[in-house]
């Protein structure tokens, strides 16, 4: 059964329409604040030409760098290292682009590799600074830096660096069990050494390193101790 409709009243007809109003209010604001419009819309644009502009650089310097970047790691490959680095050090310039952390870290190996220890620390330190906790290079920045430090016989800091490099997420946690162990071995902590050899050991089973724990653990003072 049909109902009737809402009846509109005479007062109702004569109120202004919500719509009507909300415009000519509108119109109202932008005939008063011209200027402020205006002003607001050219910060829009520039802000979106900055933003714009800013991509395009970071593409074209990702573009450069890994131009640069093929050529050093053909040098690396090749083993010319002396070379290399001053291919690396061109990529590292474009430090906008996603190659200048590998550049960073392709130096330091670099250096090792040229038996230059100052040096290849002072660039394992940048690709330190570089990479951020969560970074899926930061692992290896650890490690290479430790292994500087390790050839320098700065056994403490290399210690450090490779404690802090096994508990970081990446594939060198063997790596760093290893050179935490070796340390910890020239630093006189044979029961550090012992049980880092030993976690490594875990995921290694078949390693010749457990020839090593068993020298270790017939030199170690808790088992003369227990004898």
């Amino acid at each position: 059964m049909a109902t009737a409709g809402k009846r509109i009243t005479r007062k109702q007809l004569r109120q202004p329409d919500w719509f009507q109003v909300t415009t000519e209010n509108a119109l109202e604001y932008y005939n008063h604040h011209k200027g402020l419009v205006f002003s607001a819309l050219a910060v829009l644009l520039v802000l979106g030409a900055i933003i714009g502009g800013w991509q395009l650089f970071k593409q074209r310097q990702n573009l450069a760098a890994s131009l640069e970047f093929s050529k050093a790691m053909a040098l690396y490959q090749g083993e010319k290292y002396s070379d290399a680095i001053k291919a690396f050090e061109t990529v590292k310039s474009y430090r906008w682009s996603r190659y200048a952390i590998l550049a960073h870290l392709y130096l330091t190996d670099s250096y090792l590799a040229n038996k230059e220890l100052d040096k290849a620390i002072v660039e394992g330190q940048r690709s330190l600074a570089a990479t951020s906790p969560d970074s899926l290079y930061r692992q290896i920045a650890l490690v290479d830096l430790a292994t500087a430090e390790e050839e320098k016989q700065q056994f403490k800091s290399a210690f450090e660096h490779y404690a802090e490099a096994q508990n970081t997420p990446g594939p060198l946690h063997g790596e760093a069990l290893l050179g935490k162990a070796r340390c910890a071995e020239k630093l006189g902590d044979i029961a550090t050494a012992i049980a880092a050899y030993k976690d490594f050991l875990k995921d290694n089973p078949g390693s010749p390193y457990a020839v090593r724990v068993n020298e270790l653990e017939a030199k170690s003072p808790a088992r003369a101790t227990g004898k």
